[in-house]
């Protein structure tokens, strides 16, 4: 099982580091990579979905890296250590969809507890491939230089990260969706349907 992973992954590099690979984390995601392969051709909808999703992503990424340049290095509270962070099913259905890096290990932390992706210089991941709880995060700092500087960016902001989330939310119901409706067809394995 544990060679399986790295055949429906691409290697991940991070720039510097060792990260504990979980015998779960690398199970979870060998099997989601599976069934995905499984339903591939009935994915297209959730596939483009995700694609979507990316776009808005990489037009997010330099708005939100420019307001992290305003706030995160003097900040006394990092939220990469002072709140809770993991990476959601909902972000690795993206990853797996689109076929790009899975972290190496959960980036599950609790309060108090560094993620295990932060460095001196921020985030070892790629934007794409972060929790998207880290993507969208605004603190009350930020939001209060956003409403203090750039009063009217603050709602088209905040409009893409909800057209994000409901984009997310449209990506894992088509997944699952198809994944139902093609099980249902499957011919049942039961006496009682032999006959």
């Amino acid at each position: 099982m544990q060679g399986a992973y790295g055949i429906f992954t691409p290697p991940f590099r991070p720039d510097s580091g060792v990260f504990p690979q979980t015998p779960q984390w690398q199970e979870s995601n060998c099997a989601l990579a599976r069934l995905l392969a499984i339903h591939r051709r009935t994915l297209e909808r959730a596939i483009v979905v995700a694609v979507e999703i990316r776009r808005g992503i990489d037009e997010l990424t330099p708005l939100m890296a420019a307001l992290c340049g305003r706030t995160c290095r003097f900040c006394p509270e990092p939220c990469c250590i002072n709140h809770t962070v993991w990476i959601d099913f909902r972000d690795l259905l993206f990853l797996h969809l689109l076929d790009e890096p899975i972290p190496p290990c959960q980036a599950a932390s609790g309060p108090g507890m560094a993620c295990p992706f932060l460095s001196h210089y921020g985030c070892r991941l790629p934007p794409r491939i972060r929790p998207w709880m880290c993507i969208r995060y605004i603190c009350p700092t930020q939001r209060a230089l956003l409403k203090k500087t750039e009063r009217n960016r603050v709602a088209a902001l905040l409009g893409k990260i909800k057209r994000i989330e409901n984009k997310r939310i449209r990506m894992e119901t088509e997944v699952i969706r198809r994944i139902k409706r093609r099980r249902r067809t499957w011919p049942s394995s039961s006496p009682a349907s032999s006959g």
